[in-house]
């Protein structure tokens, strides 16, 4: 974050997506848990390569803090296998 603070003008922008395949589903573990919203993530590959996820939650942070905040979150609703 500091050489972000260095480089940029201000302008940008910092987020963070937190995913879990288990099972050959995706789970979006920032997300609001429902089944109907992790039903809708879907991987797909743009034109030029690129791979993301649809609908998958993206939290804007700014410090390492937050990161860490939102991943202690996540953690929390990874599948565990028995």
């Amino acid at each position: 974050f500091r050489t972000i603070a260095e480089k940029c003008d201000g302008n940008a922008k910092v987020e963070m997506s937190y995913l879990e395949i288990y099972n050959e589903e995706i789970r979006d573990l920032l997300g609001s848990g429902k089944e109907e919203d992790q039903k809708k993530l879907k991987v797909h590959e743009t034109l030029n390569g690129e791979v993301y996820v649809s609908n998958l939650t993206a939290k804007s942070v700014v410090d390492t803090g937050e990161i860490g905040k939102f991943m202690e979150l996540a953690n929390g609703k990874r599948m565990v296998a028995a």
